[in-house]
């Protein structure tokens, strides 16, 4: 237990998650923001055409592979094209120009763009697509509206000489550890005595090879969330004065932060439908509007729901939502809204997902700027 430990990379990465743009890199930014292993298993996500790693110089971020989004990143060097709906949806046995899809894949091939599509839990995770769509429609206090899973919450214990402790503290919060509610670098410490045995090889910051020590030791505990572990770990180890840490892991059973599809608030006035969509028709310019039916009740609640509906009408009206603003909604979504009190509003799947999107750029444009990687926002 001594030396000096590597430099660690993914603690770093926390707000700084590359060293170097490219594909690789920026996928791995992208899945820390929405863990693929929440997202739903039919609909596809991740690189659909590319190679992890080449060198990004520009990002061009999308809803959709549009025409125009697809010019766009063909126009520059070594681009990557993000959006939020897949391109590939099922598996290709043939690349042909004279299909949409198979002439949009030859079209990213020839000009060696990268395309990645998001994995649909950022519409679920805090801070994503349904959380901005709800933001941008002035919902400032909201919850979920159809919960789908919890992040699993895990305690981290590490053991540090005294001195170390502070430093120590310090890097595993900055990398996401000791966070309760609104209250960061939570911890508990507990003094001990360490014992330590050096064998041939080692080389121990305290004490000498062969000799068996004791030292005053501090244990740390911190709570952190899955997808922070790896980082945390990481920093823990980069300020560590230890060659050899001695950390554990333990799987809590306190629920962590609860993910899900769709948003319901309440609005700070009853309003009529008519002052609802007059407020979508300036959150979202360009929103295609319809609506189910015309409702004359006053409007107290109302729900989001980014990209596909999916059946979230049927949440919205058993929570009372007077309306659900969604993105796109199926035949069946229709017809259980005809028979609801809430008010069914379609804008498009585009607009619907964009203000997750300008989010998304703001993030990829303050993480990669940095490595001089340029940041388009094709909505």
């Amino acid at each position: 237990m001594g030396g000096t430990a590597e430099p660690g990379t993914q603690g770093e990465r926390r707000h700084r998650r590359a060293r170097g743009a490219s594909v690789a890199s920026v996928i791995e930014f992208l899945e820390y923001l929405s863990p693929a292993t929440l997202s739903s298993p039919d609909e596809p996500y991740g690189l659909q055409v590319g190679d992890p790693s080449q060198t990004v110089q520009t990002l061009v971020v999308s809803p959709m592979v549009t025409f125009n989004a697809a010019s766009t990143a063909g126009a520059h060097p070594r681009a990557m094209l993000v959006t939020a709906a897949p391109l590939i949806t099922r598996p290709m046995v043939a690349v042909r120009r004279d299909e949409p899809v198979g002439e949009r894949v030859a079209h990213l091939l020839e000009r060696k763009v990268s395309l990645y599509a998001l994995p649909n839990s950022l519409a679920a995770v805090p801070g994503g697509f349904d959380d901005s769509l709800a933001m941008q429609l002035g919902l400032a206090a909201t919850t979920v509206l159809r919960q789908t899973a919890y992040e699993q919450l895990l305690k981290v214990a590490v053991h540090t000489p005294p001195e170390a402790a502070e430093a120590v503290l310090a890097a595993a919060a900055d990398a996401g550890a000791g966070c309760i509610g609104k209250y960061s670098h939570c911890s508990f410490q507990i003094p001990g005595t360490g014992t330590f045995l050096a064998t041939e090889g080692a080389r121990p910051t305290i004490g000498s090879v062969g000799a068996l020590e004791r030292t005053p030791e501090l244990r740390i505990e911190m709570v952190v969330h899955q997808r922070e572990l790896q980082g945390v770990i990481a920093a823990i180890l980069h300020v560590h004065p230890y060659e050899e840490v001695a950390y554990d892991v333990y799987a809590l059973r306190n629920p962590g932060t609860p993910y899900g599809r769709g948003r319901i608030g309440d609005l700070p006035l009853n309003v009529s439908l008519d002052t609802v969509l007059s407020q979508v028709h300036d959150a979202l310019p360009g929103a295609s509007v319809r609506c189910s039916h015309r409702s004359q009740i006053p409007i107290s609640r109302l729900a989001v729901a980014s990209g596909m509906c999916d059946g979230l009408i049927s949440n919205a009206s058993r929570s009372v939502a007077g309306a659900l603003v969604t993105g796109s909604a199926s035949p069946e979504d229709w017809v259980t809204a005809a028979n609801s009190a809430t008010v069914l509003i379609e804008v498009g799947y585009a607009a619907s997902v964009a203000p997750g999107l300008q989010r998304l750029c703001t993030q990829l444009k303050k993480t990669f700027a940095p490595e001089g990687v340029e940041v388009i926002c094709e909505l």
